[in-house]
């Protein structure tokens, strides 16, 4: 709970400079994206792996705060009908927030450069269905590390892939820990002011 407590601190904060910059006049941008994930994730406790695959999508916007950096807000929900080979489901709905640092690019320049960029997202979870036990599901603090890439299709619109370290912190009787991988695409589109 502190962990969802202190991300919301943070996002709180975040918002605090970017409000601040939009009040001293300061031209603007960032972007909006859709985009669907695959999630490889071990949820039980029980030694080995245990994996199965979660389908979604999510959706985040960010903000530029120069050439290089951007705050980045993010909701997702991923789920399967059929965890385990069984016929339990399993939801897993984050919201997320953190810095993305977007990396130099030497080797292309223009309106058609890719765009690279590295992030850190940090909040919150809920875990519900057949699988968790719980009617009403159960919270966790989440994370991910990872980055992507984007690539320009017009001025405004860019397709994005993406690939981050997913780790949740739900109650397993063991670990109470999951390390999952998330694979995801999707399309962006820009803004500016």
């Amino acid at each position: 709970m502190r962990s969802i407590a202190l991300a919301c601190v943070l996002l709180l904060g975040m918002a605090a400079a970017a409000a601040a910059q939009a009040i001293s006049g300061t031209s603007h941008s960032g972007d909006i994206a859709l985009a669907y994930h695959w999630v490889h994730t071990n949820a039980p406790p029980n030694g080995g792996c245990g994996c199965f695959a979660l389908n979604g999508g999510g959706i985040s916007g960010s903000w530029n705060f120069g050439p290089r950096l951007a705050v980045v807000a993010e909701a997702s929900v991923d789920h399967t009908a059929k965890a385990l080979a069984s016929n339990e489901s399993l939801t897993l709905t984050s919201y997320m927030a953190g810095p993305r640092y977007y990396l130099p690019n030497p080797w292309m320049h223009g309106p058609h450069a890719f765009q690279p960029f590295a992030q850190l997202l940090v909040g919150g979870a809920h875990a519900g269905g057949g699988l968790v036990g719980v009617s009403d599901g159960s919270s966790a603090f989440a994370g991910r590390l990872g980055g992507g890439v984007n690539v320009p299709i017009t001025y405004a619109i860019a397709a994005r892939v993406q690939g981050d370290y997913y780790i949740t912190d739900f109650g397993n009787n063991a670990d109470n820990h999951q390390n999952n991988i998330l694979i995801g695409g999707g399309i962006v589109l820009h803004w500016s002011r």
